[in-house]
Order: structure tokens, then C-alpha cells, then sequence
């Protein structure tokens, strides 16, 4: 019981993470509203800046916060959020 507690609140921490970095992302890209080529990927590529780093101050505050992590049930989350959103590019 102990463990299975543990693994849903780091599969919870782990989807949190993929969802909320990927919500900078949008928040980042979609400020920039202005259609030159440049401009939007140049907005692309600091988003996905700001994605990354944010990435790693989220993991870096779970790893660092919360000492009992079940790093399969986290990591696992965390890249089946990514893999919803690849999947759902298919059906847009």
C-alpha cells in the first residue's frame, strides 16, 4: 500500500510535469503573434528554451523535495504526457 502511494504520486508529479512545461511552451509560443517566418521561429526556439529549463527546475525541485520518488511510475508519466501529444498531432 505504502509503495503503490508513493508510485501514483510520483506518476501524478511525473504527467504534471509534461503538462505543465508544455504549457510554458504554448504560453511562449503563442505570444508571438506576428506572422513573419523569423519571428515565429525565433518564438519557437525560446519556448522550447523555456521548456527545457523548466523541465529541469521541476525535476530538479521533485528530486530534491520529495526524497521517496518512485522514479519508473515519474519518469513513466512524464513520457506517456509527451506521447499523448504526438499522438493527438496525428488527429488535429
Amino acid at each position: 500500500m505504502y509503495l503503490n502511494m508513493i508510485a501514483a504520486m510520483s506518476a501524478f508529479m511525473g504527467g504534471a510535469v509534461g503538462f505543465l512545461t508544455t504549457l510554458v511552451y504554448a504560453k511562449k509560443m503563442y505570444t508571438a503573434s506576428d506572422s513573419d517566418p523569423k519571428k515565429i521561429i525565433t518564438a519557437h526556439y525560446r519556448a522550447e528554451a523555456y521548456k527545457l529549463i523548466f523541465t529541469i527546475l521541476l525535476f530538479s525541485l521533485i528530486f530534491t523535495q520529495f526524497k521517496e520518488t518512485h522514479a519508473p511510475s515519474l519518469f513513466g508519466a512524464y513520457i506517456a504526457t509527451l506521447l499523448v501529444y504526438w499522438v493527438a498531432l496525428i488527429f488535429v
